[in-house]
């Protein structure tokens, strides 16, 4: 017997979207990694925010983007993304750069109005690069990580991380030399933020299970530097799949994903975080941490930074 084809009407369908676009994750999709829709996505593997355009970057390609305008995400199965995508203007210097190099990481050094510095962290030759906001090379350095791919600026230090190595070393440019080194709190470290109260964040992916079968659960983690301690957990949205670089801009995270070819938008909100309070010891790599309790409001109002 031949199964009949259910259509949801126009109508219906469009009242479906407007309804679900209250609670869906917002993002845009950043077309400029890939060629056409039916090819492989290669998302951002490096953002960064210089106060006044997101800068993505990926591969040898390096993009101001702003006037950016997020959509909801909506998704109906993994194949189905609605095509949805949101819109920006490319700003200054876009494309692919004339150095062999692959962006795997980026930070910011400076106020804001796009004026300052941008760290790069090239995974393909072990260096840092410092480059000015026109892309012209400033100074470069050896990794203090093999394969560095995520890099933050804390306003003197900067904060690098390999997937390779699990450690997240301080790092002062100027003296050339490891101030401090701590280890990821995921399982596969990808980006690295900094948020201006004594926090570093960590996006990536841990492994886990699900009735005995192996997955992967994305994760955005933050570490306390001076204590050592992992503390806060950020809920990514379900649609991230495979997150590769995070920025902190406005009071938002912007989370890139590399499967999707979009870049997430998700609000900075302490009385959503996950309070974790855990040692970095008492974490086993690739594995999700235990006594982890949601954290009460008045908590949060007491003890907010």
């Amino acid at each position: 017997m031949k199964c009949k084809e259910f259509k949801i009407p126009g109508v219906l369908f469009v009242l479906l979207l407007v309804l679900l676009s209250g609670c869906a994750p917002h993002q845009f999709k950043t077309d400029l990694f890939s060629s056409s829709e039916h090819e492989s996505q290669i998302g951002p593997t490096a953002l960064a925010w210089d106060g006044k355009n997101l800068i993505m970057g990926t591969t040898n390609q390096i993009v101001f983007a702003r006037n950016i305008v997020t959509e909801p995400f909506y998704s109906f199965s993994k194949k189905d993304t609605m095509l949805n995508g949101g819109a920006y203007s490319s700003g200054r210097f876009p494309g692919p750069q004339q150095m062999d190099l692959d962006v795997c990481g980026m930070a910011w050094e400076g106020e804001c109005c796009g004026e300052g510095f941008l760290w790069i962290a090239d995974a393909k030759n072990d260096m840092i690069i410092k480059m000015k906001p026109d892309l012209k090379l400033v100074s470069q350095f050896k990794s203090p990580v093999p394969a560095p791919n995520g890099i933050a600026f804390d306003g003197k230090s900067l904060w690098i991380v390999s997937k390779y190595s699990f450690k997240i070393v301080k790092f002062n440019p100027d003296m050339q030399s490891i101030e401090n080194i701590y280890y990821s709190p995921i399982h596969r470290p990808t980006g690295l933020t900094w948020d201006c109260n004594g926090y570093i964040w960590v996006v990536g992916i841990d492994d886990c299970r699900t009735s005995e079968k192996r997955c992967y659960k994305p994760r955005l983690l933050s570490i306390d530097v001076n204590s050592g301690k992992i503390v806060y957990e950020a809920k990514l949205p379900e649609a991230i799949t495979r997150p590769t670089s995070v920025a902190l801009a406005e009071k938002h995270f912007w989370v890139g994903d590399y499967n999707l070819n979009r870049v997430f938008k998700i609000p900075f909100d302490e009385k959503e975080f996950i309070k974790m309070d855990l040692k970095p010891d008492s974490v086993n790599l690739g594995k999700s941490p235990s006594h982890v309790s949601r954290k009460p409001t008045q908590e949060v109002e007491a003890g907010s930074r």
